[in-house]
């Protein structure tokens, strides 16, 4: 029964040593590891730089999703009694085809936030601070998000001027700038999840007869939009038709309690008497205590004088009751200049600004409760500035906690003194550490302008202010206040000179193929100089377009080479991107520009300090940075016709500068628009200048260099550059196409397969029972060998025997065999050197008798039933192999389960679609039956690979033999239980199954269905698939993260036709895996319907080990590395159903 054979008797072909194995992928020379160094490298930075790249977007998407409702637009200039002077409501840059994104950003400076205290209304409940906080947001405020989260969430309420009322209904005051019925800033509402009460001014005419029906329509209104309630604002009206208002909210007072709406009105200090006469009043009343602009129109007075503030108080306290009454307090100052028909009411930010560049002094007249500055300015006019800040809201404080009111309203948001926030954050304004909060004074936050002009520079950092306050002991009010030194926000200096009625035209975002030319052609058709303001990726993309604009003499601007966001770029990035498409500039233009127009940027320019510091650091000393004008919101949905009344709108006979988008989406609109355009811009006398023309006095446009040429590598690098994301776009989707056309393909086949299988059984009659012979090779598996033996020994298969062959094991695998079965004849053991497994299952095979052989692993546990179905497809003569289905028999941990996962869907799934053309590669070395002839035939097993089993069953195909699966022929094997033991195994077989691949490729030329089929995607889907896994999974969350952030309130409206394509294919692959593996695992009578769950881990855990497995594999090739068998630890843990049989039990006695 025992015997040992030497190598040396064996023949020549199944003695090879492994150095044939690295014949597979010899590269023949010492040139080698330096190719696979330099592979390394590439590979390694590139992986890298894609991983970084994608990563990098996908958060930038997430924080895009998560700020995109504290985005802002600009609204339309509306009259108020306190608001903030603007010269121009200008619209920020936005452009669907580079992101979702219409402000500055939302972060406000760290400083700022340092500075914020923590507050609640529960913790301020017994304080003797107010604590209902309202703030009022003019209609003209375009920063809100950033204004929003300098209030250190303090506020309560916010009351953003949105609404009108009048015979006509309720309407926006943003009429002129809406997206379906309603304004941006209402529908991406910025201020999060703060309670929102508008503001709704109530005209007179609302109150005639056929306006009363419109107030009813409120309630309902607050409700579909989430609101809180409402203000109506009655400040306008005389004193008869405040009484009516008053009477008609009151009418409608039940509607908003059943809601649970707060209903408020907003009345004028010269109307408080009026509420005398009795009428009904709503939940709240706010009383801005500021006086009328008017008055502060015609006399030079401080807006709020504090023994003024201090009789409106009392006033207001005698006839409205405390619990519904809420004092504003105005924010911001009034500037005065000698002979300027009217002030000009000014942000704090921007009276400090005016006293460091005239250097005066911001002093304080504690009569009057408010700072003053006094100067003469460069034309020897008298200028004289009034303002609150903090100082003056700390007097008002002081008053309205005397008072007993708990409502205050900051009057007028983004004009404050941000030092307002810590003090109202305080709970006792009596308090020293209320005081504190007035010393210092932080506008870093805020960006101020001086001077006009088209183009911007930032002329010094901000300054951290520092307040000496002195107050009476007793009373508490300021004596005396001195700022040294000055706070400074950042400062914004606007230069060069526009002349009167001028326009300069200006393209971003382009150039694009669809629309610059049609531009072009009406410019050129019209005589018309432009600008364009290029991105530098999709210059590269449209050449001849650019050739086209640069013979066409129009000017151009740097605009970066990818457009990015820059409050998420580093300046170092922007300043690299711009030296970049300077040099593409000048090797395609001639030229290279120095007038640089930031992406994304607020036309005007920046309202966030941040942003303007890093402008700074961008454009210091080599860039002009263009600014503009007019912005029509074109890469919103609006009519030709909307975008040309936007432009004659904001016509102010100036010299302005016009800017229009020609790529980043769809310009049709803009076109359109444009054709219309110019001829009502020349009708009404306007010029169109040429970039030159803009800048004299300023420079020229372009340095003056000789033109470049590129090296042919650089070229080449910026050619890649410039088509890699078109490459990315369309590969990847249609390498997820394939990937579902081919689950699609298998799935159908598979399904067939297994019908022809059963149609098959229905029509045999009798089973196979040929002689067989059951090879077991063995390397130290003394802890499951007995088990295996006693399972083959079990079978019901009439006629077999078993023979072991004993590699040179070192423990007793020998031994228990030889103790165990010394006295059955159904079982012998060969015994040689360790050789490999290859070796030793030639061994057998060179000794069997029989005319089959089954080969197993010595862990594998079969089904007693296996052998018999495993046999039956050999009665046919041209079957040379049939392959066992392998089951996991240790799925104990939840990598074994992925494991088993894995097993069923591969098996149930692709080998049997496979094999309906003939094309199954691999017959598992764990359970496989072969004809003993065909196997010689073959040359036994082969050393050439270490992936044997794989090897050999390719060579039968190729000798033309069938190759078969036996659907119910069960055996249980051991799968790895760790990591590291499965990368080993796996590795081993990714390596074997690429050198069989690499051995039998001329099945490719010679047209097997195994080559042309199996060996093909092999390559597509086993190698090159994995390697762009990671690229696919991280896409796929970006194009998931890109939907979400889409929302713009009321549809996916960043969405083309081609990103729901695009994101359709993505998701169709893991919705088919699902369901493929659903069918896999109802195949399976005993494996329950749960183990579907586990392809979410299969996808997010299990399916990186195998990429990753691959990645190494190909190192390992490349280097010539290969590796060795990596015998897995066996832990004798396979279970297995077990049903002796009769045949069986007479084996075993």
């Amino acid at each position: 029964m025992h015997k040992t054979f030497p190598t040396e008797i064996l023949p020549a072909e199944m003695t090879s040593s492994t150095d044939a194995q690295r014949q597979i992928f010899k590269a023949g020379t010492a040139t080698r590891p330096i190719l696979a160094a330099l592979f390394f490298v590439l590979g390694l930075a590139l992986a890298a730089a894609m991983i970084i790249a994608v990563t990098q977007s996908v958060i930038t998407e997430f924080k895009l999703a998560r700020s995109l409702f504290q985005n802002n637009a600009p609204t339309d200039t509306v009259n108020s009694d306190w608001r903030r002077f603007l010269p121009q409501s200008d619209s920020l840059e936005g452009d669907g085809g580079y992101d979702k994104l219409d402000s500055d950003g939302p972060s406000a400076a760290t400083a700022t936030r340092n500075a914020c205290q923590t507050h609640t209304s529960a913790a301020r409940s017994a304080s003797n601070n107010p604590s209902t906080l309202y703030a009022f947001v003019t209609a003209d405020l375009e920063d809100v998000s950033n204004s929003v989260q300098r209030t250190c969430d303090t506020i309560n309420v916010f009351v953003p001027e949105w609404l009108i009322i009048s015979d006509e209904g309720i309407d926006w005051l943003q009429s002129g700038n809406q997206d379906f019925g309603t304004p941006y800033i209402v529908r991406t509402n910025p201020f999060g999840d703060h309670p929102i009460q508008p503001l709704m001014h109530v005209q007179a005419t609302a109150l005639e007869e056929d306006g009363n029906r419109h107030w009813s329509k409120a309630a309902d209104l607050a409700t579909r939009h989430g609101w809180s309630g409402l203000c109506f604002d009655m400040r306008r009206l005389e004193a008869q038709n405040l009484q009516k208002a008053l009477t008609h909210l009151d009418g409608v007072r039940d509607d908003f309690a059943a809601k649970s709406l707060e209903s408020c009105a907003v009345i004028a200090p010269d109307q408080i008497e009026t509420l005398s006469y009795g009428a009904a009043l709503p939940d709240r009343v706010i009383l801005p205590a500021v006086q009328n602009s008017y008055r502060l129109g015609i006399y030079e007075e401080s807006p709020a004088p504090l023994d003024w503030f201090q009789t409106v108080l009392e006033r207001a306290r005698s006839t409205i009751p405390k619990e519904k009454l809420v004092i504003g307090m105005a924010a911001g100052g009034v500037h005065w200049t000698t002979g300027a028909p009217a002030p000009e009411f000014i942000s704090y930010a921007d009276a400090m600004s005016q006293a460091d560049q005239y250097g005066a002094f911001a002093g304080y007249a504690p009569e009057k409760g408010h700072g003053l500055i006094s100067y003469m300015d460069a034309r020897g006019e008298r200028n004289m500035i009034w303002y609150l800040d903090a100082v003056s809201h700390y007097s008002q404080l002081l008053s309205i906690a005397e008072a007993g009111i708990d409502g205050v309203a900051v009057w007028g948001l983004g004009q404050e003194d941000p030092s307002i926030w810590p003090l109202l954050a305080n709970e006792d304004i009596l308090s020293d550490s209320a005081f504190d909060t007035l010393r210092d004074i932080d506008l870093n936050s805020f960006v101020s302008y001086r001077g006009t002009g088209p183009f911007l520079r930032f002329a010094q950092k901000e300054v951290l202010g520092r307040r000496h306050v002195t107050r009476d002991a007793e009373t508490l009010m300021v004596t005396d206040a001195v700022t040294d030194p000055l706070p400074l926000p950042v400062i914004a200096d606007r230069y060069g000179t526009l002349p009167e009625k001028s326009i300069l035209l200006t393209f971003d975002d382009g150039p694009a193929q669809d629309h610059t030319q049609d531009i072009l052609d009406i410019l050129n058709d019209a005589k018309v100089p432009a600008t364009f303001f290029m991105v530098g990726n999709q210059m590269f993309e449209q050449k001849n377009v650019v050739d086209a604009l640069a013979r066409s003499e129009f000017d151009f601007g740097l605009h970066t080479f990818s457009h990015p966001r820059l409050d998420r770029a580093s300046p170092a990035r922007v300043q690299v991107e711009l030296a970049l498409q300077s040099r593409i500039f000048s090797w395609l233009t001639g030229q290279t520009p120095v007038v640089f127009r930031a992406p994304y940027m607020r036309g005007p320019g920046p309202l966030e300090g941040d942003l303007a510091r890093r402008l700074k650091t961008i454009i210091d000393q080599r860039y002009h940075l263009l600014g503009a004008d007019i912005v029509p919101p074109d890469w919103r949905s609006l009519t030709p016709k909307q975008l040309v009344d936007y432009t004659l709108d904001a016509l102010d006979g100036s010299g302005q500068v016009l800017l229009l988008h020609d790529g980043g989406g769809a310009r049709s609109n803009t076109i359109s628009a444009l054709r219309l355009l110019i001829p009502e811009l020349k009708a009404r006398g306007y010029q169109f200048l040429t970039l030159k023309e803009a800048m004299a006095g300023v420079g020229s446009p372009y340095e003056t260099r000789q033109a470049a040429s590129l090296e042919p590598f650089e070229a080449l690098a910026f050619t890649g550059f410039g088509n890699s994301a078109t490459w990315v776009a369309f590969l990847v989707p249609f390498a997820v196409l394939l990937g579902v056309i081919r689950a699609l393909v298998l799935f159908v086949m598979a399904i067939r397969s297994r019908r022809a299988d059963r149609a098959d059984l229905r029509h045999r009659t009798g089973d196979f029972s040929a002689p067989v012979t059951v090879v077991i090779p063995a390397y130290n598996e003394e802890k499951s060998i007995l088990k295996t033996i006693y399972s083959v020994l079990e079978s019901d298969y009439p006629n077999l025997s078993v023979l072991v062959v004993d590699d040179g094991s070192t423990d007793d695998t020998h031994g228990l065999v030889t103790k165990t079965y010394k006295d059955n004849p159904n079982v012998q053991i060969l015994r040689q050197p360790n050789g490999g497994k290859w070796k030793a299952a030639n061994l057998a095979f060179s000794h069997v008798t029989t005319d089959y052989v089954v080969a197993i692993d010595a862990d594998t546990i079969v089904a007693p039933d296996a052998i018999r179905r495993l046999m039956q497809p050999l009665r046919n003569p041209q079957v040379g192999a049939v392959a066992g289905k392998i089951m996991v028999g240790n799925s104990n941990n939840l990598l074994t389960k992925l494991e088993k996962l894995e097993y069923t869907v591969a098996q149930n799934i692709d080998r049997r679609a496979y094999e309906t053309i003939n094309a199954i590669m691999v017959v598992p070395g764990a359970f496989g039956a072969w004809r003993t002839e065909a196997v010689r035939k073959c040359g036994y097993y082969s050393s050439q690979t270490l992936a044997e089993d794989t090897d050999l069953t390719i060579s039968l195909l190729e000798q033309g033999y069938e190759v078969r699966a036996a659907e119910r022929a069960y055996a249980y094997t051991e799968a790895p239980a760790s990591v590291g033991t499965l990368m080993k195994q796996r590795m081993r077989w990714s390596i074997g199954i690429l050198q069989s691949a690499w051995k039998h490729r001329s099945t490719i030329r010679k047209g097997h269905a195994v080559g042309l089929v199996g060996l093909t995607d092999l390559v597509i889907f086993g190698v090159i698939m994995p390697l762009l896994g990671p690229i696919i999974d991280l896409l796929l969350v970006l194009m998931l993260v890109r939907f979400v952030s889409g929302f713009d309130g009321t549809t996916f409206d960043a969405f083309t036709v081609r990103d729901y394509a695009v994101l359709s294919i993505f998701l169709a692959l893991p919705l088919l895996e699902m369901i493929m593996a659903d069918y896999a695992v109802r195949s399976e009578p005993t494996m329950p319907r749960s183990m579907v769950l586990l392809l979410l881990l299969n996808r997010l855990i299990y399916r990186q080990l195998l990429i990753i497995n691959v990645y190494r594999s190909l190192w390992r090739i490349l280097t010539g590395r290969l590796t060795g068998w990596h015998k897995l630890r066996r832990f004798g843990s396979v279970q297995a159903p077990v049903r002796p049989t009769v045949a069986a039990r007479a084996r075993l006695s």
